[in-house]
């Protein structure tokens, strides 16, 4: 990017954009926060070295970090948000970039599955229309066997075994 021109949301959404905006923030917001912490340092220490009436031993050096912590929240603000720029590539090729791939890949993965149960149960169902066969066979033959049970009772698979036996 040249120097005249501002970032806009088509930059950042290009290749790599996201990656360089990061860095530069980080940058910029790291030399900051060095900055403001150079600056702490400096003024904790002149403050410290103010001497007020009546003050007791180490009282100086308490009031000049309860002064300054103000300051010292900036520095750390400062610290986080380099922190923070820089989890935004991250985040936006977890979101953006390797999504799509991963739900490919289970949609390919759910696709193979599927495929993969069509084809048990296809095998499923040829098992099951040969056992219907087989009992169609042992049906046909109680009846041919029992066909002489006199008591007018339905042939019973009890009746087969009798008669086989």
């Amino acid at each position: 990017m040249t120097n005249g021109s501002r970032w806009t949301s088509d930059h950042l959404t290009a290749p790599g954009g996201t990656a360089i905006y990061a860095a530069q923030q980080r940058e910029r917001l790291r030399q900051m926060a060095d900055q403001v912490q150079a600056l702490l340092r400096e003024y904790r220490a002149d403050l410290e070295a103010v001497r007020l009436d009546g003050d007791r031993p180490g009282q100086a050096r308490v009031r000049a970090y309860l002064a300054t912590r103000p300051l010292a929240k900036l520095e750390s603000s400062l610290r986080d948000a380099v922190n923070a720029a820089g989890r935004l590539d991250a985040e936006f090729n977890r979101r953006y970039v390797e999504l799509p791939k991963k739900r490919a890949a289970r949609a390919a993965e759910k696709a193979l599955e599927k495929s993969r149960k069509a084809g048990i149960q296809a095998a499923q169902n040829a098992r099951a229309v040969n056992s219907a066969a087989n009992l169609h066979g042992v049906s046909s033959a109680l009846s041919e066997k029992t066909d002489g049970n006199t008591a007018g009772n339905p042939p019973a698979f009890l009746d087969f075994l009798k008669e086989s036996a």
